[in-house]
Order: structure tokens, then sequence, then C-alpha cells
């Protein structure tokens, strides 16, 4: 998309009326709640997770949506399901304007207790495949002014003790956030991060049975709550958007105020 003098209509900043988005990990928390807000704004949206259950949930909640979603169950630990992912969401789509690198696994250990075997998955699904997906949908994306969106973490901009992969996989997925944004400056494609805070999804324990955990966070975070993955969605719109057209490489922090401190 190239820059016009032309005024824009604040109503149209955010609307996402026929673009073509790829959402991995749509199955659940934030992927979901993205998949779901894109559609709201009138994307067409294909989402990719292993859990045909769960995508079949997101689907429900796009049902009554103007944009559309449509879904394929995959591991994007593959190449092969990285491949997969990409013909499927153009064969169904006509195209990719938005890829949303979403999916993600941790595993929390000391250093001396990670397996090597563990620390390849974890890096290959935070990482890699984002990687492998950025890379495998670049002829869509720079053919007409794309826009990559890769869910990071606040643990991408600090440390932590005993995740010793996650956190190297966060760090790398920034450093690669601002190195393709480099890269793709010049032909009108935006690549940009969303670094999330503590959030309740499948990656924290229920905290509702978890009070310890739960107070924990009460006291870390400056808002002294936790987030809720569709706090996430309105970010993810902005720079999926028309309003983010000269944002790239930037990693906008959605955090209570955790990494202010």
């Amino acid at each position: 998309m190239t820059h016009s003098d032309t005024a824009v209509a604040p109503s149209s900043l955010f609307d996402l009326t026929g673009r073509r988005a790829l959402v991995t990990g749509a199955s659940r928390g934030i992927g979901r709640a993205i998949a779901v807000a894109f559609a709201q704004h009138g994307a067409h949206v294909v989402g990719a997770a292993r859990s045909v259950e769960g995508l079949q949930e997101t689907a429900a909640l796009c049902a009554d949506a103007p944009g559309t979603f449509a879904f394929g169950s995959v591991d994007l630990r593959s190449d092969e399901g990285v491949a997969d992912c990409i013909t499927h969401a153009v064969q169904t789509l006509g195209g990719i304007d938005i890829l949303v690198n979403n999916a993600a696994d941790d595993h929390e250990s000391t250093i001396e207790d990670t397996a090597p075997e563990v620390w390849d998955r974890v890096l290959d699904l935070n990482l890699r495949s984002c990687w492998l997906m950025t890379r495998a949908a670049s002829p869509y994306l720079r053919d007409g002014g794309g826009k990559v969106i890769n869910i990071a973490s606040i643990l991408g901009l600090v440390g932590i003790r005993n995740d010793s992969a996650y956190v190297a996989a966060k760090h790398g997925l920034v450093g690669l956030t601002r190195a393709v944004a480099l890269e793709w400056a010049r032909v009108g494609v935006q690549v940009n991060a969303i670094a999330p805070g503590y959030a309740e999804t499948g990656m924290l324990p229920d905290l509702s049975v978890h009070e310890d955990t739960a107070n924990w966070l009460r006291r870390l975070v400056p808002m002294g709550r936790w987030a809720q993955p569709d706090e996430f969605a309105g970010t993810a719109v902005f720079l999926a958007s028309r309003a983010s057209d000269f944002v790239t490489g930037h990693v906008l922090v959605v955090d209570g105020g955790l990494t202010a401190k």
C-alpha cells in the first residue's frame, strides 16, 4: 500500500473490509481474539492451529461477523506444516494481506533441566516457524502492501528465571521483527510485534484455583491484574489497518505497565 495525500476518514482507518488475514494459533487465547476481531472488522480470515475443536469454536464466534473465518488444522513445527498452512490460506483467500504469527509454546525449567529436544521444540514453534511463515508468505505480502504482526512477549524484552528457551525464542522474534521490517520498509510492508504481559490464556495456570499465582500477579503488575485475551485485539487491528501505515519495526508492549517499572 502506497502513501496517499488524500485524507482518510477516521471511520475507515481501522476498517479491514476485504483484507485477507492468516492467523496462527487461532484456536484459543490471543490468537482467537485477534481472528474474531479481524472478522468483525470485515476481514476474511484463515485460522491455523492443531486443535480442530478449538478452531470450530472460533468459527462459531465469527458466525455473525461481516467478514469470514475459515480454518485448517496444522502443526507449524514442521517445514511441511508451514508450507501446507500457506498453501491452504492462499487457496482459500486468493492471497495473504495480513500475517499474524501467534502460535506459541512454553516449557519452564532450569537450563540444566531443559533437554535439547525441549529447546528445539520451543524454538521451532516460537521462532523458526515465524521465520518460515513470513518467508513463505513474502510473495503475497509484498504484492499489495502487507502487514506482519508477530506476537512476541515482554519476555522478548526482559529475562526471567527458569524459562531460557522461551525467553531466547521471544528475544529472537523481536530481532526478527526489526530485521524484516528494515528489509521490507521500501516495498510498503509493515512488520511489527505485540509484546503481551501476563494474560489469562493457556500459557498461565488456571488463576481461579491457583490463588498464590493470582495474588503474585496482582502485586507484580502496576494495574493490579492480568489481561484478558480480547484486550490485545484492538492493538492487532491497529497494526493490521491503515492506521499503522507508517509504523514498522516496532514492538508494542501491552502489559498493564509491568515493564515501565
